[in-house]
This record gives structure tokens, sequence and C-alpha cells, in this order.
């Protein structure tokens, strides 16, 4: 038996159609599976996409019935109809942008955190250890793909994967702050319907806080499953930073439509484990902006302390001339009563 598959050619400016011959085997089909030589591509995938994932191209399956099948560049298979887990969803982008040239050729990917190739187990949740083969160095991620110890040429003990309990993602909007007096709730409801295609499973428990004061968004993702599902808070996060980062969330209020400023975005991730990483093993950049902010909080320490003092000696002053000034009066009280008796 053969397999048949559709396609065109181009000689001299003319196109033709083809049909391209490969050889097919019942072999690759199970028995209660059938195999079916005449699918047709252009009429099963042209039409088709996958909707929670853009990195993957469109295959037939002849087992059975002729039907798309999703497969990535490493070409194994992706389910559509659920969200592709964080990390494999990563190492397919990072294979699209090698595949496109929009990678940078000799940039180590651990050149930036939580920005790399990762390594996925079969469910396609995260390995507990990275490592990249150009530095030789190896790290601890938690469910989250984010690095929990330091980056070492020596092998990392990650007995387990560290899971995220909560991740908070913040940005707020480019609008005049004034716009979004009094419609904090409305902001809200909008969000977190355009959030909710994201939350498949009831433990993904979400919370959307407007803040009145800067107008600043607030979403929390909290955990109650762990790390036994790969499609998890972390897997969730990610999606919605991603079309946050793309500016796909514009949000219509009163008339107008309320854009996101990319450079607010934060996310932050908290582990049921303290990370193990030292100063040491921090870019200088990176120390040196956590020197600055010891130093300004050691400064207004310092500051506070000398104001206290001031004050508490201008307290002690004051009793003092309140003290004199009391000494005074009652003096003078003395010398009138003296004077009037006398």
């Amino acid at each position: 038996m053969h397999k048949y598959h559709t396609g065109h050619f181009i000689l001299q400016g003319i196109v033709y159609n083809a049909v391209l011959i490969f050889p097919f085997t019942d072999d690759e089909c199970p028995d209660a599976l059938p195999a079916h030589e005449n699918c047709d591509y252009d009429e099963v995938c042209e039409d088709s996409s996958c909707q929670y994932n853009e990195y993957v191209t469109c295959h037939l399956n002849r087992c059975g019935t002729c039907e798309a099948v999703f497969r990535g560049y490493d070409n194994l298979t992706v389910n559509c109809n659920q969200l592709t887990p964080k990390c494999r969803l990563m190492h397919l982008e990072m294979l699209h942008k090698s595949r496109s040239g929009r990678s940078h050729p000799g940039r180590s990917k651990v050149e930036i955190d939580n920005v790399y190739d990762p390594e996925c187990e079969e469910s396609g949740a995260f390995k507990a250890k990275q490592c990249d083969e150009d530095s030789n160095l190896c790290w601890c991620v938690d469910s989250a793909g984010v690095r929990v110890t330091d980056k070492t040429s020596d092998d990392p003990k990650c007995e387990k994967l560290v899971s995220v309990q909560l991740i908070q993602i913040h940005f707020a909007f480019k609008v005049d702050m004034a716009l979004l007096k009094g419609k904090e709730e409305e902001l809200r409801r909008k969000l977190i319907a355009k959030v909710s295609q994201f939350l498949l499973k009831a433990p993904q428990i979400l919370q959307v806080t407007v803040h009145e004061l800067n107008h600043e968004v607030t979403m929390k993702f909290f955990s109650t499953n762990g790390t036994k599902d790969s499609v998890d808070i972390a897997t969730v996060a990610y999606y919605i930073e991603r079309e946050l980062k793309h500016s796909k969330y514009s949000v219509p209020l009163d008339g107008r439509s309320l854009e996101v400023d990319t450079e607010s975005i934060r996310v932050l991730f908290f582990d049921n484990e303290p990370p193990r990483i030292n100063m040491k093993s921090i870019s200088p950049g990176f120390a040196a902006i956590i020197i600055i902010i010891a130093l300004a909080i050691l400064t207004g320490i310092a500051v506070f302390v000398v104001l206290q003092r001031r004050a508490e000696q201008e307290r002690i002053q004051f009793e003092v001339i309140e003290g004199h000034e009391l000494e005074d009066y009652q003096m003078a009280q003395r010398d009138r009563l003296r004077y009037y008796y006398s």
C-alpha cells in the first residue's frame, strides 16, 4: 500500500499539480485503526489551525480517519485542545526563532534568566535540572522554569521540581489615570472575561485587583495541585504574559480602547521553598541595583535616626525652657505677694 500527498511544483513559471507517492504500510497503524490512502492534505489541513500553539504545522493522520494532526519542529504531537505546557511552548518558541533566523548566533541561552531553550519531561513539565552545553553550566529550576540555584559547572543536586504556589502579574494601561476613576470594578470584570479562555481548570484560582491609587492591575494565580498537572498556573500565567507583551489585551472602556503599557509588565513567582542563590552568581548590573537599594534603605534609616535624635533633643530643650519659665513665673508671683503684703 502507498500513501499519497498532493502538492504542486513550479517549472518555467507554470504551476503543475502533482500527487506525491510515499510508501505506506499497514504496520504504521494499529489493527483497530486501519490505514487510509485517500486522504487529501489540502482538504484536511487548509482550514485547520492549532488554537493554543502557533509553532506547529498540520499533518495528516491516516490511521482510522483522515484528520489533522499538529506537530512541532521536534516532530512531537501537540494537543491543540488544551494549553501547551510552558516548558514545551518555550522549547517550540526557541526552535521557531532558530529556524526563522531570529536567534542570535553565539549567544548563550543562559545569558538572561528565564530566556533559554529548556529541557522538558514527556508530560511537558520542566526537568528539575537545566543545562547549557555551550557554557557547560547547569542549574535547578522551579515548576515555572525560573532558576532557583546558582549556575555551576559542577553537577547540581536537583532532587525534585520546586513547586510554584503563587504567581503575580503586574501591569498598567497607557491612559490618563482620571479616565479609570470609579471604573475599577468594570475594568476588573472585563479583564477576568479576557483571561477566562486560559483558565481551564478550577484549581487555577484567579484574583484580579485594580489599585485605586495608581490604577495598576495585579493578577494572582494560586496553585492547589502542585506540579501533578503540566498545564499548571505557570502555563496559564505564561500565556497571559505573552499576550500582554504582544499588545493583545486592549480593553474597551467608555468608548476607548485601553492599551497595556508593556514596559510596566512585571511577573513575580513565589515558590514553596526559598531559592538557593548567593550574591556571587548575580550579574554585576543586578548586584549594583541591589547595592543601590540597600544603600538607599540604610541612608533612610540613618536619616530617620538623626531626625529622631534631633526631635528628642528639641523636646528636652523645650521642657527645660518650660521649666525655667515656670520657675520665673513662680518667683514673680512670690514677689507680687511680698509686695502686696508689705
